[in-house]
């Protein structure tokens, strides 16, 4: 397979993981529209997906397989997680349209408004969530582990953190666009809502594959 092919699958592997709604790219979002310490928090984020994107590429591969026991522990605790984000989020859309102050309400939903609280956030919604895992180690280690030349196993690398750049740069600097529309506290509660709709969804999608993997393991 030729270099510009590598990173290519490099590419369509990352843009099928990375770009999707989960709980860190909600906060990527809800940090750039509040314009609150989003570069900090893009670094973060690029971080974490280079170290660990870069042991499971070339180090820890797939440590973590379709079967084994720590991939359903990883399983369930991500399903706990996406329900436990899911539930924070319908409940600050609660609050923001029953609170009798909606302005002071509005400014209560903005993620961290200190850098330090930035970061934290961050590295807490991304290290602490074990579906981030199961994307690395499972899905990139199993893809990786198929490249036999170290030169390949780079350019697939670059192919997904490349994806990683343009997503986390053009998601928290283009949302910006919208920041006068979500001005108003009912907007904030639409998107905590639709936040927690698709943590919803993504716990049930994974609760789908631990049952079709465990039904077909012991079945």
């Amino acid at each position: 397979m030729s270099a510009a092919n590598v990173f290519v699958q490099g590419m369509l592997l990352g843009i099928s993981l990375i770009v999707v709604i989960g709980p860190q790219n909600a906060f990527v979002i809800r940090q750039g529209l509040a314009r609150s310490h989003i570069l900090s928090v893009i670094c973060v984020c690029l971080a974490c997906d280079i170290v660990v994107m870069g042991l499971s590429v070339f180090g820890i591969g797939r440590a973590v397989n379709q079967g084994s026991v720590w991939f359903f522990v990883l399983g369930g605790c991500g399903i706990g997680f996406l329900l436990f984000y899911a539930f924070g989020s319908f409940r600050g859309a609660y609050r923001l349209l029953t609170s009798k102050n909606l302005q002071q309400s509005l400014e209560s939903s903005h993620a961290a408004t200190t850098q330090k609280r930035a970061i934290a956030s961050t590295l807490a919604l991304t290290l602490l969530n074990p579906n981030f895992y199961i994307d690395t180690f499972v899905i990139i280690g199993g893809v990786s582990a198929t490249l036999t030349d170290p030169s390949a196993k780079g350019v697939f690398f670059l192919g997904l953190i490349g994806v990683s750049f343009v997503w986390y740069f053009g998601v928290g600097y283009g949302v910006r666009v919208f920041s006068s529309f979500f001005q108003s506290p009912r907007a904030w509660a639409a998107l905590e809502c639709f936040t927690g709709c698709i943590m919803c969804a993504l716990c049930y999608g994974l609760g789908a594959v631990l049952y079709t993997e465990y039904k077909g393991l012991y079945a």
